[in-house]
């Protein structure tokens, strides 16, 4: 990080800019710049994002980039695409982004070359998945015509929500996610499947999440009254690193799939945890999917910080929390396959920005992030877009 002056010097820019502004509505900025449009709206691939409705104006725009650049955020991107330790609490590098649809290379962490162990990895993942969409591996009952995603926080939400999302690609088993230790989560998948043609996936990257595996067990007890002690082998899959463990509960070293500490659950849907996902859309479309993510992670890595997405939407973020004071970050998709987005990002959010402290564990004198909620559009509408429309909250 540059000068806790200079970053100083730019928060208390930014509060005046703030001052200035305030009075205005929409309707006067745009009244104002007849190129407002033009001038707020970025675009990546067929996608467009339009900020031109927000309360900012050129001279609070520029203050806010010229923050991140204080912050020197493209130092600490570029230091967690190369692996750098950035998870300082933990002495970790952040490589989810290792795992995406990029071109592979030499990524060398720890005198481990990550791209080449990502590589196995998802290797054994596509021929186990297309295994079961093919029938080659199968249940007592024949093909598998439902998988259950066992799984809690980020093994699942992740493919909860992309599986939701990837309703039109998917054509292969069904999936079925169980989260909640409540016995009526797991009861109601149970009362639906046929223990003989279904497969258990237990996502834990420890396998002793204490939610997940009181449900795995009761899982386990249910198809063993069906269909014996032997059918467990070929009934279960682990997605865990914990391979003692996973032995003991029955599973089969070739149905058990790892993956690294660098990987944090919340962003573990590129790993192994999205094995029900590939199986689902397959490994091709799976493939697509990480293509996207990955074409993603280089505008951010290339684009300029004025020109860069998740630099703007990041850079919203500080001005409505810190400097309009705003606590509620709302998600509204209006395709109803995102029904699952807000929950998602909840996690993503709160989850990683929720501290007090800075990475040198002093106090911080800023707010770090929003409340994140959500709800499928036009269900919203009929629930509680009056507040956000007529009440006299600022979302």
């Amino acid at each position: 990080m540059k000068s806790t002056n200079a970053i100083d010097t730019v928060f208390t820019r930014l509060s005046e800019a703030q001052g200035q502004i305030r009075s205005k509505t929409l309707l006067d900025l745009f009244a104002g710049d007849p190129n407002r449009f033009k001038k707020f709206s970025l675009t990546f691939e067929n996608c467009l994002f339009d900020f031109s409705k927000h309360l900012i104006d050129r001279h609070s725009f520029d203050l806010l980039i010229k923050l991140i650049e204080e912050c020197d955020l493209e130092a600490r991107r570029d230091d967690m695409f190369a692996g750098v330790p950035i998870n300082t609490t933990e002495g970790r590098p952040v490589l989810h982004t290792a795992l995406r649809g990029r071109e592979a290379g030499n990524l060398v962490v720890g005198f481990q070359n990550i791209d080449h162990d990502v590589t196995i990895m998802k290797n054994r993942c596509r021929a186990f998945a297309q295994a079961i969409r093919d029938g080659s591996k199968s249940g007592t009952g024949g093909p598998f015509t439902d998988i259950v995603n066992i799984g809690i926080g980020g093994s699942d939400l992740g493919p909860a929500m992309a599986y939701r999302a990837l309703g039109p690609y998917r054509d292969g088993p069904r999936c079925h996610f169980v989260s909640n230790v409540d016995g009526a989560d797991l009861s109601d998948v149970l009362g639906i499947i046929e223990p003989e043609t279904t497969l258990f996936l237990v996502a834990s990257k420890t396998f002793t999440t204490q939610q997940t595996m009181t449900n795995a067990r009761s899982a386990r007890a249910w198809l063993v009254s069906a269909l014996g002690e032997e059918a467990v082998p070929d009934h279960f899959a682990a997605l865990s690193t914990n391979l003692y463990a996973t032995d003991a509960f029955g599973v089969k070293k070739d149905h058990t799939f790892g993956f690294w500490d660098w990987v944090g659950g919340r962003y573990s849907i590129w790993s192994s945890i999205g094995l029900s996902l590939m199986t689902a859309i397959g490994p091709e479309q799976f493939e697509n999917f990480l293509n996207g993510a990955a074409e993603v992670d280089q505008h951010f890595c290339r684009a300029p910080l004025a020109q860069n997405i998740p630099v703007v939407m990041a850079a919203l973020g500080i001005w409505y929390r810190n400097f309009w004071g705003l606590q509620s970050h709302a998600i509204l998709p209006y395709d109803n396959r995102l029904s699952r987005f807000a929950a998602y990002l909840q996690q993503l959010d709160m989850e990683s920005n929720g501290k007090s402290v800075s990475g040198k564990g002093l106090p911080l004198s800023w707010d770090t992030g929003p409340v994140v909620w959500g709800e499928a559009g036009t269900n919203g509408q009929h629930a509680f877009y009056q507040l956000l429309h007529q009440g006299t909250t600022v979302i």
